[in-house]
């Protein structure tokens, strides 16, 4: 299969980013091909060494990103974002109810959401246009959260510039308030695959989550949400031999 690049010295084909993106998360992933690319830089002799750049990346023992299957421990965060800032309080509830990704999230303005019943839109990754419906109570929270903006504002503005929160500094502030409640292996793919664990767990509709999420198969849509690795961590429970 054709490998593309994605960084100077750091190939990989569509199917092996997206399987490590979907494992690891955009910035986990993005941070460990970065260091690749650096350590093929340092050392020009690397580049001949490795495998690929796949299986350097695999065993790079990246944290493996996971659904918040805990309803406690997401409403601890929520409480931790409340107290702290408000933005980011709110682009965690749109997370989690929305099943967005953050690249999807961040650019969104008053305008796509205050009044909607659906956020209409082109994804970012697939480019293909999606109807995200946005349920009633948070339909209520948009109205309270926007009712001092104009329809032009992001809806997630830096502190710094005009232009909305970048990803990395959304990844900093969600992470920092995922530690101080003891929230493990959290990224900002979490919304999204809390999201989908949760909607997966009261529908139990693996076909309807795997066309909300585009993805190629059901395997794809339980592995992502965490629900494989459940799975097989319950059959090996009382396995002994």
């Amino acid at each position: 299969m054709e490998k593309h690049e994605y960084a100077e010295y750091v190939y990989l084909t569509k199917g092996e980013y997206m399987y490590l993106q979907n494992k690891y998360g955009d910035y986990e992933l993005n941070r460990k091909i970065n260091e690749l690319n650096k350590s093929k830089l340092r050392d020009p002799k690397r580049i001949a060494k490795v495998k690929s750049d796949y299986h350097a990346l695999i065993s790079k023992g990246m944290q493996t990103v996971q659904p918040i299957r805990d309803k406690h421990l997401i409403e601890a965060m929520k409480a931790e974002l409340h107290k702290t800032s408000y933005r980011n309080y709110f682009l965690f509830i749109m997370g989690l109810n929305t099943g967005l990704r953050i690249s999807d999230l961040l650019p969104l303005r008053v305008m796509d959401v205050r009044g909607k019943s659906h956020i209409v839109m082109k994804e970012t990754k697939t480019r293909k246009n999606k109807r995200f419906l946005i349920n009633i109570e948070l339909r209520n929270i948009i109205l309270d959260y926007t009712k001092d903006m104009n329809d032009e504002d992001y809806l997630f503005p830096s502190n710094k510039t005009d232009l909305p929160l970048q990803r990395v500094q959304a990844y900093k502030v969600l992470n920092r308030a995922a530690q101080n409640v003891g929230i493990k292996d959290f990224g900002t793919h979490s919304m999204r695959k809390t999201f989908g664990f949760w909607h997966y767990t009261i529908n139990k509709n693996v076909a309807l989550l795997q066309d909300i999420f585009n993805h190629s198969s059901p395997d794809i849509t339980l592995r992502y949400i965490g629900i494989n690795q459940d799975i097989v961590d319950k059959s090996l429970e009382h396995f002994s031999l």
